[in-house]
């Protein structure tokens, strides 16, 4: 009669064996399609997230080229008034204002032309630009050389010539059309670099709710899995009690399968506040769930060998896996990038009076124990009072203090001061270290959006300069660097002592 309960027993656990197979099969196609969604929306917020950077890298040239024009029309504007102040007093300090002014007309010029290189209007626009600034410069020289040599009515009557208030006026109107030419190029930048954005966020809630979807069908396909697993077992129950161990075998197994199915389900049905957070919960539930299928597949098996084919398509899986991870933590610190400056940009400023003395006291007192583990001392001069927006002066100088004690040599002891100057209606505030420096080539890309210079061994993203330069010039400033390698850096920022809203 053995083999007859052994029959009949074998037949009704082929229905059981059958459904367990098929929820297997229906988990695999979940876990395929799951894949390829998630590979899709990864792959489209890093190309989103690169066009940002690009977009973003466009916006700061038109920036650029009107700092730049707005430089050169204020060197040639005080280069004029440096030579008439010598010619009133005689003081050679206005003489060296004039000469500083003078020599940088030219290379100014020269780097506008390399700024508007890629537009061709532009270009016909400085050409004209630049005979006007050369027209100009010859025309001071001339009257410094009659001035030096004694013939002060001669340079007095030069002066007074009505080509040269005319040459001023026509070069004026040049530079007003070149700089509303590149504001409307600023414009269509921003709208574009706005539209990026708005797909980027659009990207992540539709990661979101693929991320719930999935773990709907996941809490259906759980509970599928526990009805049959229950009727499996009350077939196997009543067909041949031989068979429980194997019964509570694979319940058991299974049991562990729904339980990490469970988990997988709760964590992407309630951890929602961060799309690609959610997104990469999901592909440690899917190596986890590989791992349990894995399980299972061997003990189907009972010990035979692995099919090839099996195996391969487990070594595709894991090696796409990594790839996932890997590109969504990267692509989470882009995003999270983007969208501070882009927060940040749209905030309202408000001008408030600022005794610069007490905000970088508090910021010096903020650093002092990271400047105390780095050895290093921080002196804050004597510092101007201005009208500005705090949170935006407390994030800029915040910036350059951490920044300075981050990067200090350890070879010695590190040396950090804040000195100011004032000149017209701007203050210079410098940051000034002695620390590890910046070579002249990377002194330009460390105020680009991700760009880092020099050796990686800090924790950051590249952003911090980035944002330190857009605050500076929606306050109406300025920002510069003077570094050398293995000797410190030198950050001078120039801001108007009142700012108003525009």
């Amino acid at each position: 009669m053995a083999p007859r309960i052994d029959d009949a027993a074998a037949g009704p656990s082929r229905p059981a064996i059958g459904r367990f197979s098929f929820n297997m099969l229906s988990q695999s196609v979940l876990l395929g399609v799951s894949f390829a969604l998630l590979a899709l929306i990864a792959a489209s917020s890093v190309w989103l997230a690169q066009k940002s950077t690009a977009d973003a890298g466009w916006v700061s040239h038109s920036l650029n080229v009107k700092n730049e024009l707005s430089l050169l029309q204020w060197s040639i504007r005080r280069a004029e008034s440096g030579e008439r102040g010598y010619m009133l007093t005689a003081d050679p300090a206005y003489l060296t204002v004039y000469q500083e002014s003078a020599d940088a007309l030219l290379p100014r010029v020269e780097t506008l032309r390399g700024l508007v290189a890629d537009n061709p209007e532009q270009l016909a626009r400085l050409a004209t630009v630049a005979k006007l600034v050369e027209t100009k410069h010859a025309e001071l020289e001339q009257i410094k050389t009659l001035q030096e040599s004694g013939k002060a009515s001669d340079a007095l009557a030069l002066i007074r010539q009505p080509e040269g208030f005319a040459l001023m006026r026509d070069f004026t109107a040049r530079i007003a059309e070149m700089r509303a030419a590149e504001s409307d190029l600023l414009e269509k930048r921003v709208r574009q670099t706005a539209d990026t954005n708005r797909w980027l966020l659009a990207t992540s809630v539709i990661g979101a709710f693929t991320i719930v979807v999935l773990a709907g069908i996941s809490l259906w396909l759980i509970r599928r899995s526990t009805r049959r697993l229950r009727q499996a077992q009350a077939e196997l129950a009543n067909t041949n009690a031989h068979l429980e161990e194997k019964v509570e075998e694979r319940t058991a197994d299974l049991q562990e399968a729904n339980a990490e199915l469970q988990r997988f389900a709760y964590i992407v049905s309630h951890d929602l506040r961060s799309p690609l957070v959610n997104i990469m919960g999901f592909t440690g539930e899917l190596d986890a769930i590989r791992k349990d299928w894995l399980e299972l597949e061997n003990t189907r098996r009972g010990g035979q060998p692995m099919d090839t084919r099996l195996e391969e398509t487990f070594s595709d899986f894991d090696e796409a896996l990594g790839f996932i991870k890997s590109s969504i933590a990267k692509m989470d610190r882009l995003i999270r990038s983007i969208l501070d400056l882009s927060r940040a940009g749209r905030r309202d400023f408000k001008p408030e009076k600022l005794d610069l003395n007490v905000v970088l006291s508090a910021i010096r007192d903020a650093v002092a124990h990271q400047a105390q583990e780095a050895d290093a001392t921080i002196e804050v001069g004597a510092l101007p009072t201005i009208e500005s927006d705090r949170i935006a002066v407390d994030q800029i100088f915040s910036n350059l203090l951490d920044n300075a004690v981050k990067y200090l040599a350890r070879d010695r002891k590190g040396e950090i001061s804040v000195k100011a100057g004032e000149r017209g209606n701007f203050v210079l505030i410098r940051v000034i270290d002695n620390g590890r420096g910046i070579d002249a080539a990377d002194q330009d890309r460390v105020f680009d959006l991700f760009r880092r210079a020099g050796s990686q061994d800090r924790p950051g993203d590249g952003i911090g300069l980035a944002h330190v330069r857009a605050l500076v010039r929606r306050l109406g400033g300025s920002i510069r660097l003077e570094s050398e390698p293995d000797k410190g850096s030198t950050f001078t920022v120039i801001l108007p002592k009142r700012w108003r809203q525009p």
